[in-house]
């Protein structure tokens, strides 16, 4: 069908097919703002060649006149199509604005309107002649034409150096994609340089058209082979800036190619010296990311860093970046602050541990109860059983007014009583020591001591006991009545297990831990070495024979000590008449 045409009409024709091709090629793309400039571009190529095509298939001169006015339909918004595509791509976001846009415009638009009226002003083409025998129109150009292409000029250098800009932001395997669109912008500014100085092999014709689908071609084969559109690093800058993130890759060569903000910031690194820097020779002071980076594989490191006087927790994951070819052309760092589940893990661990603690000492304290209601069922039963038996026997007596009874089962309605009330005394003790928490206080020794003996007169009287103290007295961290329960206990248990007539010491020293020593020395038979690791567990009567209990004194103690930071124990060497001591640790007064 191009049989009749001229090949200038031809070529130009092709070309505007070309360019329409390319646009068609690029409408996949059409959601990124420079591939929608970039298919403006080449409409209005297509829009020049088209004018073109019918201006070398006419001889008429006026004719070609008018499809040479045509063409600027195209031509004038060309430039503006390219600088908005090349700043667009550039990520200049700002400065594709409406207003910028319609004020870029303004100077194409009055090229448009003095192109149409030149035979008034002569502004774009002084003269115009036609060389018959080639079939070409020749201008010489006017002042407005030069005004416009300085513009145009300015435009498109603008466009490149947007280009150039850009390289420092590039990786090694977007720099190929930069290049093709460099080369693919010098290629229209060389042939309309061409046409316009003269240059040009073919007198007349414009190579700028042809030239300008060659560009379109060669971003689509670009797009297609190097995914210009589809991987733009620029494009993601925004998105790492924004990231919380520290985000770094690196290249084939161990260099830094680039590092959003938040890892500078997380390694107090140099926003400037950071780039293009040796990776290795830049976190030197981590070796453990140097020796995951070097690892061919992807893989994931803790890492605890301090910043300013806060300890924060980092999961570092490294992964290997690959081309089209699968070829691996550098690695991905990124850096996640786990400070926050770390803390909540440290957090749930203490909690956890808190729980089964506190479980552990319930269920210690229910088996405890539990043991000592069976040990004591049949006790508190007898006790129980003589009070109620009692009480019938002095009802009767009272009756027959028989005082003797009545004076003999009183006595012993009271000792059952007072007995069922032991009992519940230290049933009452163990609950309290073996739950909650309670807030100590520096306590003064001497009075909780002298408190303890007010409690067990009558029994010191019994015994005909004689307790002194040795030394002066150290003041102790603890809670006074509990401590006051521990010097009953222990006191009880020298005056029943000493000597007759028992003869009780007792005293304190500091300790070099910081712990005071309190201790009660008696002068009883000792107790042998393999029977003083039994005599702190409960239910526990080495000699059940010399006084009557239920073996929990010892347990209580070592139950309240313990849960004051305190410590218990003994000191005898088993040989009869040598006597024990007993001793009980508490935290000094600082």
């Amino acid at each position: 069908m191009f049989g009749s045409l001229p090949i200038n009409s031809i070529i130009q024709l092709v070309t505007a097919i070309a360019a329409i091709g390319t646009c068609i090629l690029l409408w996949k793309f059409r959601h990124a703002t420079e591939v929608r400039f970039l298919i403006l571009l080449e409409i209005f190529v297509a829009i020049w060649a088209f004018s073109y095509a019918f201006e070398f298939s006419t001889p008429d001169i006026e004719e070609k006149i008018f499809f040479s006015q045509m063409s600027y339909l195209g031509i004038a918004f060309i430039p503006v199509s390219y600088f908005f595509f090349t700043t667009a791509f550039s990520q200049k976001f700002h400065l594709v604005s409406k207003r910028n846009i319609i004020i870029t415009l303004i100077l194409p638009l009055v090229t448009l309107l003095l192109v149409f009226t030149n035979d008034k002003h002569h502004l774009i083409w002084k003269e115009l002649w036609l060389d018959s025998n080639a079939n070409i129109l020749h201008y010489k150009h006017g002042f407005w034409f030069w005004v416009f292409y300085l513009y145009t000029f300015i435009l498109i250098a603008s466009g490149i150096i947007n280009l150039i800009s850009s390289i420092s932001s590039f990786t090694s395997f977007y720099k190929k994609q930069l290049r093709i669109l460099l080369i693919a912008s010098a290629i229209p500014v060389v042939a309309n340089l061409i046409y316009v100085f003269n240059l040009n092999p073919f007198p007349g014709f414009d190579w700028t058209t042809v030239s300008f689908v060659l560009t379109g071609l060669l971003i689509a084969l670009g797009i297609f082979r190097y995914k210009i559109f589809e991987l733009i690093p620029l494009a993601q800058e925004k998105l790492l800036d924004t990231m919380n993130e520290g985000v770094l890759v690196v290249n084939s060569n161990g260099i830094i190619e680039t590092a959003n903000p938040s890892l500078i910031q997380t390694f107090n690194l140099d926003g400037h010296s950071t780039f293009h820097s040796v990776f290795s020779q830049t976190f030197k002071n981590y070796p453990q990311i140097i020796k995951l980076m070097d690892s061919g594989e992807e893989n994931l490191v803790n890492l605890a860093l301090v910043t300013g006087k806060k300890l924060n927790y980092y999961q570092i994951k490294i992964s290997p970046i690959q081309n089209q070819l699968g070829q691996i052309t550098g690695k991905l760092m990124v850096v996640t602050d786990v400070t926050s589940i770390r803390t909540a893990e440290v957090k749930l661990k203490q909690k956890n541990k808190q729980l089964t603690e506190e479980i552990k000492r319930n269920e210690k304290l229910i088996d405890d109860l539990d043991a000592y209601a069976h040990t004591l069922a049949h006790d508190l039963k007898n006790s129980l059983g003589i009070i109620y038996s009692s009480s019938d026997i002095i009802l009767e007596a009272v009756e027959e007014n028989d005082m003797g009874i009545i004076q003999e089962f009183s006595k012993m309605v009271k000792e059952s009583a007072q007995q069922t009330i032991t009992v519940t005394n230290e049933l009452l003790k163990m609950a309290t020591a073996g739950h909650g928490d309670v807030e100590t206080e520096p306590i003064k020794m001497e009075e909780v001591y002298l408190a303890a003996i007010n409690q067990i007169t009558d029994i010191v009287t019994d015994y005909k006991a004689e307790i002194e103290v040795d030394g002066d007295w150290i003041n102790a961290q603890a809670y006074a009545p509990w401590i006051e329960e521990v010097w009953i206990n222990l006191l009880t248990n020298a005056l029943k297990y000493g000597g007759t007539p028992p003869k009780v010491t007792v005293g304190c020293n500091l300790e070099e831990d910081g712990k005071v020593k309190y201790w009660i020395k008696d002068n009883g038979d000792g107790i042998p070495k393999d029977q003083q690791l039994k005599i702190f567990r409960k239910h526990t009567r080495l000699q059940p024979d010399k006084a009557t209990g239920y073996g929990l004194g010892l347990s209580i103690v070592k139950r309240i000590v313990e849960k004051l930071e305190g410590e218990v124990g003994i000191i005898s060497t088993g040989e009869l008449g040598e006597g024990s001591i007993f001793y009980f640790k508490l935290p000094a007064v600082q």
